[in-house]
């Protein structure tokens, strides 16, 4: 496929009727973010901001390069149970959130999409999204249905560009910081950076990666927000947002130019 210069944006919500029939799309990208509490120096919709961020550059260069990607609207609420110690964690049921995201492939594939890709902007939404990749393909035949891949924003950043976090932290900390700094500055309340106390807890067996559970946000991070904020830049950000953006462009091409079949993504068999 030739690069364009004139190519359209994908983004679903910017475009006409008479646009989205032109571009005919062959592959679909779906955003999932949270709107939770992000310590005293971040937004409430910090993840959607990001999210937002990593899949409309995505989209726009994917066609840029040739392709036909659609960038659904980003879904602004996800799983939260943990977070209801804080006022208005905006949060679904995980039965809830599974059955939207089926439903949202389902009507696809009645548009006759048979490539989505999900990008994922929060971890309480990590464990739903995999059982729902799990759900969908238990419901069509080998041969039928969509092929419907995800990844995360965190993921998707290269791993040179995340050897920069001097502070890793899985909320609120200096990564999620730097990307706010990037996409939206005149959010961020620099005046509240600090490093924000995260707790371990008091059963050493329950420290290990091998134990799984879901902890109590007020308990593990007493602030909303964990880590060391003020090595945070626009800078870093910027390596991160457009690092992860690269990597899902690359995705949602390499999905165009392939052909499914009932094998797919794997060989036919000779």
């Amino acid at each position: 496929m030739s690069e364009t210069s004139d190519a359209p944006s994908g983004v679903l919500r910017e475009m006409t009727r008479d646009e989205v029939e032109a571009l005919d799309p062959e592959v679909v990208l779906l955003g999932l973010g949270s709107t939770e509490p992000h310590g005293p120096h971040l937004p409430y919709g910090t993840d959607v901001y990001q999210t937002d961020g990593v899949c409309e550059r995505a989209v726009r260069r994917a066609n840029e390069r040739g392709a036909s990607a659609l960038m659904y609207p980003t879904l602004p609420i996800g799983n939260n149970v943990n977070f209801r110690a804080y006022p208005f964690a905006c949060r679904i049921g995980v039965r809830t959130l599974m059955n939207v995201v089926l439903d949202i492939i389902e009507a696809l594939e009645e548009e006759g999409i048979r490539k989505i890709v999900l990008v994922n902007g929060h971890g309480g939404n990590t464990a739903t999204l995999t059982a729902t990749l799990r759900e969908h393909a238990g419901r069509n035949a080998v041969d039928e249905g969509a092929f419907v891949c995800l990844t995360k924003t965190t993921d998707a950043i290269p791993d040179e560009a995340a050897d920069r976090i001097e502070h890793p932290s899985v909320h609120a900390g200096e990564s999620e910081t730097s990307r706010m700094l990037y996409l939206r500055p005149d959010l961020v309340r620099e005046e509240e950076f600090d490093e924000f106390p995260r707790r371990e807890p008091t059963i050493e067996e329950l420290r290990s990666d091998d134990v799984t559970f879901v902890p109590p946000w007020h308990g593990f991070m007493p602030e909303s927000a964990g880590g060391e904020t003020r090595a945070s830049s626009a800078e870093k950000g910027e390596a991160f947002v457009e690092g992860a953006a690269d990597f899902v462009a690359d995705v949602l091409v390499a999905l165009d130019e392939a052909e499914t079949h009932e094998l797919f993504p794997y060989p036919r068999e000779e």
